[in-house]
């Protein structure tokens, strides 16, 4: 099988097809949190698409720029056209290969930064420095931010 090649071109938006298969979900938050990434970097991450313009990657970032009344947008285009297949698979590759977060590199940014990119508490509060974590009277699990102080 010839390798495939992928190159950025425009196209409208209301010409890219979504894909029925796309398991996908998201929440609410998940659409505040891209929209706002969006409203402040623009896309910066394009839409994959495949040659007969059906949508692979970026279900979410087109609902939101379809939301904003964008008319153009830039996609990643492969050099042949993927069978059913190779789309789906890919689809599933792009949300599931995402990697795990460093807790301890995390832990080196301010924690009001970390909630305003869209980081909760609990996720927060899972591994950011399990060292402070500290047991008060009632037995309760507390953790408390190095840098900050910020307890949760």
């Amino acid at each position: 099988m010839k390798k495939i090649t992928w190159t950025t071109e425009k196209r409208k938006l209301n010409k890219l097809i979504l894909a029925k298969y796309n398991p996908r979900m998201a929440t609410e938050k998940d659409i505040k949190d891209l929209t706002a990434s969006i409203n402040k970097f623009e896309l910066c991450d394009p839409i994959i698409i495949n040659k007969n313009n059906h949508v692979i990657g970026g279900h979410l970032r087109l609902k939101i720029l379809n939301d904003k009344k964008v008319k153009e947008v830039d996609v990643r285009v492969p050099s042949r056209l993927l069978s059913l297949k190779e789309e789906q698979e890919l689809n599933l590759r792009l949300n599931r290969n995402l990697g795990k977060w460093d807790y301890d590199s995390l832990a080196n940014f301010d924690i009001e930064f970390l909630k305003s990119v869209g980081f909760e508490d609990f996720e927060l509060s899972l591994d950011l420095n399990p060292k402070e974590k500290e047991i008060d009277e009632n037995l309760e699990t507390k953790n408390k931010c190095p840098k900050c102080g910020y307890e949760w």
